[in-house]
């Protein structure tokens, strides 16, 4: 966990919902809690219900329960519960002379109005918030990688079952004697993360001119000669941690132009992850990927984009996100001027679109380290299933 410093802060949301809320108490439960630090201390406030078992699993200095911070008296008298959160917060901050506290940028508007009123300052503060959660230790990069072999595991049930695959008329795949359709495949992603303890939403499978869409999650049937992106990001329900992968496939013997695009997507990845270590600019790795894809003949947002119209094909979206407690955390890997630190967990994805035909994107997770990367993703690249 990358220190907090010396900063006070506060915050109110239900750590089954909210990373931060779980990273700072280590504690799930499905409703609100009220976590502060003051003076380095971490004191937690839950309800009588959880409370038993807060004390045994939160990693706080103190475990407060809301019948200490007069939560339902609070209730009572201003008959709504999100003031009354808010209000037993701010009177255990200023008994803790407490006056000024960082919050996440997600503070509810109810929680806000009512700490300002009784006199706490709020300092919204995004990037405290982020930074607390770079620097991957190993035990998350241990729950990441537990999530990242379900991921693969599922992507090779995807990868079996587009080999079993018939060809039938028009290039229309069929599996079982029934139609290979996007919907069918993520159902048969989804059910191998669920049957290993990981749980998907928004699994991409598209194919054909919908795989040009990034974030197309893809319907109806599949074809052969045409490529099918399958994205995978699920979270695993006992660690809450995430991973991601993208792979590009093609069932049968894909045209020339499909695989100059995957050999130049490979290109542009392989260029970015030998520049990626601590120290290094993500905007810096990100310039060298569309300059790999540029010169391969694709457009890019860096060099094709024209002022007010966006960019609808070659690479348009950026190189890499952070990977934890949330599926898209800092750092990016894009325009963004951030520098790597040695722990972050980050993807590697560069793509080329075209609506006509469709797309390619391949995606790896990998640690940041000070000599490099240590790439988590073991899946092959392999474009053409047989």
């Amino acid at each position: 966990m990358e220190p907090a410093g010396g900063r006070d802060m506060l915050v109110i949301a239900a750590p089954e919902h909210d990373a931060a809320a779980y990273h700072l108490t280590g504690f799930l439960a499905p409703d609100p809690v009220i976590f502060f630090r003051v003076g380095g201390r971490g004191h937690l406030a839950v309800s009588a219900m959880e409370y038993p078992r807060a004390r045994r699993e939160a990693r706080v200095e103190e475990v407060l329960s809301f019948d200490e911070l007069g939560v339902e008296e609070l209730a009572r008298e201003l008959r709504d519960g999100h003031r009354a959160y808010a209000a037993a917060a701010a009177r255990a901050l200023l008994e803790r002379s407490a006056k000024s506290v960082a919050v996440p940028p997600g503070l509810g508007v109810a929680y806000a109005d009512e700490l300002r009123a009784r006199g706490v300052e709020l300092s919204p503060d995004g990037p405290l918030f982020s930074r607390m959660r770079r620097r991957k230790t190993e035990r998350e990069i241990s729950c990441i990688e537990r999530t990242q072999r379900a991921v693969e595991e599922a992507c090779q049930r995807a990868l079996g079952i587009l080999r079993e695959a018939g060809v039938g008329e028009g290039g229309a795949l069929s599996w079982r004697g029934e139609p290979l359709t996007s919907e069918r495949l993520r159902s048969e992603i989804d059910v191998e993360l669920l049957r290993r303890g990981c749980a998907a939403e928004g699994t991409i499978v598209a194919g054909g001119p919908q795989a040009a869409d990034p974030h197309e999650r893809g319907s109806g049937p599949l074809r052969a000669g045409e490529t099918i992106i399958v994205d995978v990001f699920p979270r695993d329900q006992r660690t809450r941690y995430y991973a991601d992968m993208t792979r590009t496939f093609v069932k049968g013997e894909p045209d020339g132009k499909l695989v100059r695009m995957h050999e130049a997507v490979l290109e542009a990845q392989r260029a970015a992850l030998g520049m990626i270590r601590a120290g290094v600019n993500g905007r810096d790795v990100h310039r060298k990927v569309s300059e790999v894809l540029h010169e391969a003949g694709y457009k890019t947002a860096l060099h094709d984009r024209r002022e007010g119209r966006p960019l609808t094909e070659g690479f348009m979206h950026g190189t890499g996100h952070g990977v934890g407690l949330e599926i898209h955390e800092a750092p990016r890997i894009s325009t963004a001027d951030e520098e790597l630190l040695a722990g972050d967990v980050v993807t590697v994805e560069p793509g080329v679109y075209d609506p006509e035909v469709g797309g390619v994107r391949i995606e790896d997770l990998v640690v940041v380290t000070e000599e490099g990367c240590r790439n988590l993703t073991r899946f092959p690249k392999e474009l053409v299933v047989p």
